[in-house]
C-alpha cells in the first residue's frame, strides 16, 4: 500500500498536470482563417448605381463591376492584426484549403470598423503569396492593416477594381454607408466570381462551450481516485485498550 507520503507526492503532481492542461486549453490561440467566395452579381449587398438607381436582373454584368459590392461583417475578440488575400482572378488555394478557379474579377478590399469608418484597403497592394497568374499577370490583392486593432466587430467589403468606397476616395465624413464610387471594370474573360481570405493573428477562436478535453479528463479522474485513496488511509483508527 501507497504510505501517506506516497500519496501526497502523488496528488500534488496530478494537480499540477491538471493546471498545466486547463490553462493551456484556455489560452490557445491561432491565426484564424475565414473563407469567402460568391459572385458579385448574387451576393452583392451593395447594389446602388446612382441617383434612383438600383442594379437588378436587367443590368450587365459590367454593370456589377462598375457598381456592386459585397461585404462581410466578423468579430475581433482580442488585439490582431488583419489581413486578407483574395484569388479571385489568378485562382489558387485559400488557407482553409478550398480550390478557387481562375477567371474571376480583378479585386478591391475595403475595411472598415463597427461604425463604417475607412480604415485601409488594397490599394497599392503588390501580388499576395498563394495568388495564381494568368499570363503571367497577378491581378489579386492583399489588405493588410499593419499594427493591432482593437476587439470590435469589422466590415470588409469585396467590389471590382476600382470601385472604391466614398469613405475611401473623399475621405470624412464620409462612411461606408455613403456607397461606392462607381469606378470598377470588368476586363475581357473575366467573370464577377471572386475568393478570398480574411486572416487574424493569433485571435482565440470563436466562443464555445466544449465538451472536457480526454487528458483532462484522465487526469481528473485520477485525481479523484487519489483524493478518494488518501481520504480512506487517513481514516481514524480506534484505539485498542491492553
Amino acid at each position: 500500500m501507497f504510505s501517506k507520503v506516497k500519496v501526497t507526492y502523488f496528488l500534488a503532481k496530478v494537480s499540477a498536470v491538471v493546471v498545466l492542461l486547463v490553462a493551456a486549453s484556455a489560452t490557445a490561440r491561432a491565426d484564424v482563417v475565414t473563407y469567402y467566395s460568391g459572385d458579385l452579381r448574387t451576393n452583392g449587398n451593395v447594389l446602388d448605381c446612382g441617383a434612383g438607381c438600383t442594379l437588378g436582373a436587367s443590368n450587365t454584368d459590367g454593370d456589377y463591376a462598375q457598381w456592386a459590392a459585397v461585404t462581410y461583417n466578423f468579430t475581433v475578440t482580442t488585439a490582431t492584426t488583419i489581413q486578407a488575400i483574395t484569388y479571385s482572378y489568378g485562382g489558387g488555394t485559400s488557407l482553409t484549403g478550398a480550390l478557387v478557379a481562375p477567371g474571376g474579377l480583378e479585386p478591391y478590399l475595403s475595411l472598415f470598423d463597427g461604425s463604417g469608418n475607412f480604415l485601409t484597403s488594397s490599394y497599392g497592394s503588390s501580388c499576395p503569396a498563394g495568388a495564381g497568374t494568368i499570363g503571367g499577370n497577378c491581378f489579386d490583392v492583399g489588405l493588410d492593416t499593419g499594427s493591432t486593432v482593437a476587439p470590435g466587430t469589422y466590415t470588409i467589403a469585396l467590389s471590382a477594381f476600382e470601385n472604391m468606397s466614398y469613405a475611401e476616395n473623399l475621405g470624412t465624413p464620409y462612411m461606408l454607408a455613403d456607397g461606392f464610387t462607381g469606378l470598377g471594370n470588368l476586363g475581357d474573360g473575366e467573370s464577377l466570381a471572386y475568393g478570398f481570405d480574411v486572416i487574424l493573428a493569433n485571435e482565440a477562436p470563436p466562443a464555445t462551450t466544449p465538451e472536457p478535453a480526454s487528458g483532462v479528463l484522465l487526469v481528473t479522474g485520477l485525481l479523484s481516485a487519489a483524493i478518494r485513496f488518501k481520504n480512506r488511509n487517513q481514516s481514524p483508527r480506534k484505539e485498542t485498550s491492553l
